[in-house]
């Protein structure tokens, strides 16, 4: 036999092995993360904190028999993103590259500027920059009749700061020259240099209800995250149809956050839902759910302290709903609401554990729509 082709064709196999390794390495990693974890056997889900129902109780409730009302009708509006903002720009405006002022016996030779700003208002600094090529006399510069320099320079860049309250939409900048006898200046890159505020405090973000929505409408939930620097402190306003359904300081770069709204605050047609601040803030993942028909479902109210729900938000604590169930039932199937965020259940166990960290505020509103009919001998959350 050939012990020199049979070598050949053993290398030939371990390159192979090693280009297919090599290959499968490189698909798995351009996975996206779930399916990689899924391959990997290494799902977020396996390393959740195990929770075991026993804490702090919130709330204990002995409901007893529930089963399937009418079906609710359910319409989720999406809202548009709102960036809200305060930040400074400066620019610089060429208003003449090169002027002549002058003065002699007999008359003289003024130059006037005309330039307009947007947002007066808005300036928070202006400042005139320009060079002296030559100058003899004294130099006088006005802006709408209000003089704010007067100096002799002969050669050389200055730079001036022009009064606030001189300036208006349309401006007249004029410069001219003073003195005994015959005077002169020449002068060349004249500019205006303004540091303003550019601001974007209000945002109004609009949503169609029509008659039979608004008619049937037995209330609604609004849905959002916002984002922020840490240090941010400013009051972020909400207002549906010029009422004020939200004003604090909010919670950001953690989970998304629910507001109730009144159905009494809707109207038929364009509703209007405006953002207000003086800080910075932007606000993503706006949804209006709004709940139309049947009947009202039991509600069940639980309170977090400022300190744990702050744990519960940073992952230190975990909010869970504990159930009991009679043993005569064998499935039990409902929807679990929180704070408008719907948790589908559906289970033969006993008893049974749904984690609520996500949905949790410091003001709980439970709803539980049965879909078959079931006895729950004791429902509970829990702090743990």
């Amino acid at each position: 036999m050939n012990k020199r082709g049979q070598g050949t064709s053993a290398a030939n196999v371990a390159v192979l092995i090693a280009l297919i390794a090599l290959f499968l390495l490189i698909y798995i990693l351009l996975l996206p993360e779930a399916d990689r974890e899924r391959i990997l056997g290494t799902d977020k889900e396996k390393a959740e904190k195990e929770v075991t129902g026993a804490g702090e109780v919130l709330l204990s409730e002995f409901i007893g028999n529930v089963g399937p009302g009418d079906k609710l009708e359910r319409k989720v509006h999406e809202i548009a993103n709102v960036n809200l903002f305060t930040k400074e720009e400066s620019g610089l405006i060429t208003l003449s590259e090169n002027i002549i002022v002058s003065k002699g016996f007999f008359g003289g030779r003024d130059q006037n500027i005309l330039f307009r700003l947007d947002n007066p208002a808005d300036i928070l600094k202006a400042e005139l920059y320009l060079v002296v090529d030559s100058g003899d006399g004294d130099l006088v510069i006005e802006i709408n009749g209000n003089e704010f320099y007067r100096n002799e320079v002969e050669q050389g860049q200055i730079r001036i700061e022009i009064p606030l309250g001189y300036l208006t939409d349309s401006n007249n900048l004029r410069l001219s020259v003073s003195g005994t006898g015959s005077k002169s200046y020449s002068l060349r890159e004249i500019k205006l240099m303004k540091k303003e505020e550019i601001n974007n405090r209000v945002a109004r973000r609009t949503f169609p209800a029509d008659a039979g929505e608004k008619a049937d409408m037995v209330r609604a939930i609004m849905r959002y995250s916002v984002f922020c620097d840490r240090d941010e402190d400013k009051v972020l306003r909400v207002l549906l149809n010029d009422n004020l359904v939200y004003s604090d300081v909010p919670f950001c770069n953690l989970k998304e956050d629910a507001i109730e709204l009144g159905a009494g605050l809707f109207k038929a047609g364009v509703n209007n839902l405006d953002f207000e601040t003086d800080g910075d803030y932007l606000i993503e993942g706006i949804t209006v759910k709004t709940f139309s028909g049947g009947e009202k479902l039991p509600e069940y109210f639980f309170i977090l302290n400022e300190e744990d729900f702050k744990r519960v938000r940073r992952g230190l604590n975990e909010v869970v709903a504990s159930f009991e169930f009679s043993l005569k039932d064998k499935r039990k199937n409902f929807i679990l609401e929180i704070n408008g965020e719907e948790i589908n259940v559906d289970t033969t166990d006993d008893t049974f554990l749904v984690v609520l960290s996500d949905a949790a505020e410091e003001e709980n509103l439970i709803r539980i729509d049965a879909k078959n009919s079931f006895e729950i001998l004791e429902f509970k959350v829990v702090l743990e």
